[in-house]
């Protein structure tokens, strides 16, 4: 099985993971307010977190190659 088929066959997983780290960004990001080092994880961490769920929700089929 290629990889392309396996995160398609995973893809809800991935839709889940990638909104937890959308929360832990939100999440660190307000706690540790006005701390420059946590401020910027958390960005990063919600940011990536936003991106790979605009991925994994516009995934389509892949075509099989047999």
């Amino acid at each position: 099985m290629a990889l392309n088929q396996k995160i398609y066959n995973n893809r809800k997983t991935l839709r889940i993971i990638s909104i937890l780290m959308m929360f832990l960004g939100v999440i660190i990001a307000y706690f540790c307010y006005n701390s420059e080092p946590w401020e910027t994880i958390g960005g990063f961490l919600c940011g990536a977190g936003f991106a790979l769920f605009i991925i994994f929700v516009s995934l389509k089929e892949p075509k099989n190659q047999s």
